[in-house]
C-alpha cells in the first residue's frame, strides 16, 4: 500500500478523491489503470466501520469492511495511487487548479476532485440504540438481512414509511413489530398490510434500548414494558458532511421519497459532475440508497467519466499547444531564431505566375526568411514584405542586403489575422502557404484582395488538402485549402485567371526521395473599371 506521510504537498495531481470508501477506491482504480495521477485522502472513519461483514458484494460476500478497504487500498497503489490518512476540510480554486487542504496542514492541488466520503448517519434519539448501531441495530435488509433470519425483530417507525422496512423484514422472519414512534401516523393502507401479513404494531416511542452485558435484550416501550427483540431496525438518516465545499456553492440538498426527509446528498449529474465544473461526487454522498457493492459500481463509473473529461481536457490543450506551434508569433520568433529554416529560393508558383508582369508596387505577405521578397525585387518589383515574426523580418532584411536589393525591399510587422489595408494598396499581392485554422484563410483573402490596387493582381498559394497523404504536411486538414475553397472572397470586381490544383515534387527531408504534391494556385486580376460601370 503506498501511503503518503508527509506532513506537505503541493504537487499537482490529475484528481484529487476525497474519501477512501468503496466508492472512493474504485473511482481511483478507474482513474490509476487510466495512468491518471491520483491521491486519495481519507479520514479513516468508513461509515460501515461497525459491521463485522459485508454481504451482497459479488466475489466477496461475509468480507469484513475493513478487510476490503485494505486490500482496495493494496489493489489501487499497484497502480500508482497514493493514499494518504487525513481529513479535508477546505477547497479552493477551480477545475484545473483545485487547491485541497486537510486538517493535518497538507495541501494537495488536482486538475479535478472526486469527493465520495463524508456521510454520518442521523438516528432517532432513543437511549441506547447509537450503541448498538451496526451489531444487532440494523437499517438494511439487502445488507444484514439474512444474519436476522427467523429472529425476533422490531422495525422502529420513525417516518409514514416505514412499513416498507416491515414488508421486507416481514419477509425473513415471522416475528416482526412495529414500533410507530409518537407523532408518526401510518396511512391505514400500511396499517392493513402490517395486519394482512402478520407483523403487529406497538404505538408510542421506545423508552430505551435494553441489553445484558453486550447481549441485546429489546426495547423498553412507552408504557414501561420490554419488547423483547434480538434485532432491532431503523431508519437511519444519512447526511453528506460537507461544509468545506460551501465556498465553492456546493450545498447539500434534501433527500425525499413521497415528500418524507430521509437525509441530505450532493446533487450530481449523471456523470457525477456538481455544480461546480471539475468537482464529482459518487456513491452514499449522491445517493442514500446505495448498497455497497453498487457504491464500488458507482465511484468506478464516475472515475471513467472524470477520467474522459480529463482526455478530452488534454486533447483541447494539444490542439491549443499545436495551434500555437503554428499560428503564435512566439513559435515562429524561436523557428526563425535558430537554424536556417527555408532554401532561400523563391516559391515556384510566385515564378510561375509573376514571370512577365510589369514591375510596380508589392505586398509579400508572410515574408519568412526573404526568398519570394528577393526574387520579386530582382525583377523590378518594389517590396513591401510583412511577417509578424521579427526575426524573420531581420533575416529577410540581412539577406536582401546581401542579394544587392536591400533599397527595394521594406519589411513590416503584421499580423495577417488582424490585418487592414487602410486604404493602402499595391500592384501585387502575393501570399505563399499562410495557412489559418477554422476556415480563417477566405476571409483572409478577402482582405488581401481589398489591398490590391485597380488592375492589380492577386496571387495566392497553399497546400492542398491531399499533400496531408504523403506525411509531410503537420497539422488539420481544416488548415490547408483548396483553389476554389477561396472563391467566396472575390466578388464581381474580380477576374479569376487561374484557380486550379498545380502538381509538383519535392524531397523528402529524411529520405531524400521525390514526392508528389500539389499546390493550391489561385490567381485574380482586380478590374481597372467595375462591372456596373463597365456595362452602364
Amino acid at each position: 500500500m503506498s501511503e503518503n506521510t508527509d506532513s506537505r504537498s503541493t504537487d499537482m495531481y490529475d484528481v484529487v478523491v476525497v474519501g477512501g470508501g468503496a466508492a472512493g477506491l474504485s473511482g481511483a482504480m478507474a482513474l490509476g489503470r487510466s495512468r491518471r495521477s491520483v491521491v486519495v485522502v481519507d479520514a479513516g472513519e468508513p461509515r460501515n466501520a461497525p459491521a463485522d461483514h459485508a454481504h451482497n458484494y459479488l466475489g466477496r460476500e461475509g468480507v469484513p469492511p475493513l478487510e476490503l478497504l485494505e486490500t482496495g487500498r493494496a489493489e489501487v497503489a499497484a497502480y500508482g495511487v497514493e493514499v494518504v490518512r487525513d481529513r479535508v476540510v477546505g477547497l479552493s480554486g477551480a477545475a484545473d487548479d483545485f487547491l485541497v487542504t486537510t486538517e493535518g496542514g497538507r495541501r494537495f492541488r488536482g486538475r479535478r476532485v472526486l469527493v465520495t466520503g463524508g456521510v454520518v448517519d442521523e438516528l432517532p434519539d432513543v437511549p441506547g440504540l447509537a450503541e448498538r448501531w451496526g451489531v444487532d441495530v440494523l437499517h438494511c435488509p439487502y445488507c444484514h438481512g439474512w444474519e436476522v433470519r427467523d429472529k425476533a425483530i422490531a422495525v422502529l417507525a420513525t417516518s409514514p414509511m416505514a412499513g416498507h422496512q416491515g414488508l421486507l423484514f416481514r419477509q425473513l422472519s415471522d416475528d416482526v413489530v412495529l414500533v410507530v414512534h409518537d407523532g408518526v401516523e401510518l396511512p391505514d393502507e400500511e396499517l392493513e398490510k402490517m395486519g394482512a401479513i402478520g407483523v403487529r404494531v406497538a404505538h408510542g416511542t421506545p423508552q430505551e434500548v435494553v441489553t445484558d452485558g453486550d447481549t441485546l435484550v429489546g426495547l423498553r416501550l412507552a408504557d414501561g414494558s420490554v419488547l423483547e427483540r434480538q434485532a432491532i431496525v431503523v431508519a437511519s438518516k444519512p447526511h453528506v458532511r460537507a461544509d468545506w465545499l460551501a465556498p465553492l456553492g456546493i450545498e447539500p440538498q434534501p433527500f425525499e421519497m413521497n415528500g418524507v426527509p430521509f437525509g441530505t446528498v450532493l446533487a450530481v449529474e449523471p456523470t457525477g459532475a456538481t455544480v461546480v465544473p471539475g468537482v464529482f461526487a459518487t456513491g452514499n454522498a449522491t445517493d442514500i440508497s446505495m448498497t455497497l457493492m453498487a457504491s464500488a459500481a458507482h465511484g468506478m463509473r464516475v472515475g471513467a467519466f472524470v477520467n474522459a473529461e480529463l482526455a478530452s481536457a488534454d486533447a483541447t490543450r494539444a490542439v491549443a499547444e499545436r495551434r500555437a506551434e503554428h499560428f503564435e508569433r512566439p513559435a515562429w520568433e524561436e523557428r526563425y531564431s535558430g537554424d536556417k529554416v527555408w532554401s532561400g529560393r523563391a516559391n515556384a508558383q510566385l515564378v510561375a505566375e509573376v514571370t512577365g508582369l510589369p514591375p510596380g508596387r508589392a505586398l509579400e505577405v508572410g515574408c519568412g526568411e526573404g526568398g519570394d521578397a528577393i526574387w520579386l525585387a530582382s525583377q523590378g518589383w518594389d517590396v513591401t514584405a510583412v511577417d509578424f515574426a521579427d526575426a524573420a523580418l531581420a533575416r529577410t532584411a540581412e539577406h536582401a542586403r546581401e542579394a544587392g536589393v536591400g533599397e527595394r525591399i521594406t519589411t513590416r510587422r503584421v499580423d495577417v489575422r488582424t490585418f487592414e489595408p487602410d486604404g493602402e494598396t499595391w500592384d501585387l499581392v502575393t501570399s505563399h502557404f499562410v495557412h489559418l485554422p477554422d476556415g480563417a484563410i477566405t476571409d483572409l483573402v478577402r482582405r488581401l484582395g481589398s489591398a490590391v490596387a485597380p488592375g492589380g493582381t492577386l496571387l495566392v498559394v497553399g497546400h492542398h488538402p491531399e499533400d496531408l497523404a504523403t506525411g509531410l504536411r503537420h497539422g488539420h486538414h481544416s488548415y490547408l485549402f483548396t483553389a476554389e475553397q477561396l472563391l467566396p472572397a472575390l466578388d464581381d470586381e474580380w477576374e479569376v485567371e487561374v484557380c486550379e490544383s498545380r502538381p509538383r515534387t519535392q524531397a523528402h527531408p529524411h529520405t531524400g526521395e521525390e514526392i508528389a504534391l500539389a499546390d493550391a494556385v489561385l490567381r485574380a486580376r482586380r478590374r481597372s473599371v467595375p462591372v456596373g460601370m463597365m456595362e452602364a
